[in-house]
């Protein structure tokens, strides 16, 4: 089955020629089921528009917009990555960009192992990159369309209390870690709550580095804000990222126990 929506430009096929030229250029091996899918459509749009992750975009969502992939021309798509990285500011090495439009990008990542990409997310306004997904072949399992109730996109369904909190309760783990995000940020929610203090500690328990990364960056901003007072839940927070080894959460510990201190 296609993932290629019906276009009517159709772009030029993918040739060898044009395969050989892109892996001489990167020095490396595009994995096959990347150009199976190419070589049905050399790039375009999709017709989905959306990726499952295990992360929160900046609007609390678990997934990612994706609706279209770059081709292989000589300096168009994917061997536009140079290009692109300078002119967006991104510094990760070993990538190819597959689809984006500037503020954020797909990209192969070849960091980890050389013979067979992960797929990552770059969030160039932010200067931060995710891990979507192993392979390429996982990003196609990934891949749906956002249930639209409404032909206009202005309609924003801001989630209730009671959502929160269900999915603060929930057994998924993505789902608690949206719920903890949303309830720290969430100003009209009573922070002193023994739901949110253990939602919040299994995040750190089971969640990926990712969501601890992101909950403890909005727990920062909400204590800079001075939104968030509560000191059981501040106490928890710096408990935790104590706990933690990377480099991201002792900057987030750090940079919180400084705004309080200079509150006092």
């Amino acid at each position: 089955m296609s993932i290629w929506e019906k276009d009517s430009d159709k772009p030029s096929r993918l040739t060898q020629k044009n395969i050989e030229l892109a892996e001489k250029t990167f020095g490396v091996t595009l994995p096959q089921s990347y150009l199976k899918v190419l070589k049905k459509q050399n790039g375009g749009y999709l017709k989905t528009d959306a990726v499952h992750v295990d992360f929160v975009n900046d609007d609390g969502e678990g997934f990612i917009l994706l609706d279209s992939l770059y081709g292989i021309e000589p300096s168009e798509g994917i061997l536009e990555t140079e290009y692109l990285k300078e002119e967006w500011g991104i510094t990760k090495d070993n990538i190819i960009l597959i689809a984006g439009d500037g503020h954020s990008f797909i990209a192969l990542d070849y960091e980890r192992n050389p013979s067979s990409p992960e797929v990552v997310y770059i969030d160039t306004e932010r200067g931060d990159a995710h891990k979507i997904c192993d392979d390429f072949d996982s990003l196609m399992d990934l891949m749906f369309t956002v249930e639209d109730d409404d032909e206009e996109h202005d309609d924003i369904h801001i989630p209730t209390h009671e959502e929160i909190r269900a999915w603060a309760s929930s057994t998924n783990i993505n789902e608690v870690a949206n719920g903890v995000y949303m309830w720290i940020q969430n100003f009209s929610m009573e922070k002193e709550d023994n739901l949110l203090y253990n939602a919040f500690d299994k995040v750190f328990d089971e969640g990926t580095e990712q969501q601890k990364i992101t909950i403890a960056d909005a727990m920062r901003t909400e204590i800079e804000n001075e939104t968030i007072t509560n000191q059981t839940l501040i106490d928890l927070c710096l408990t935790l990222l104590r706990k933690e080894v990377g480099l991201d959460f002792k900057i987030y510990k750090e940079m919180i126990e400084e705004n309080l201190a200079d509150k006092r």
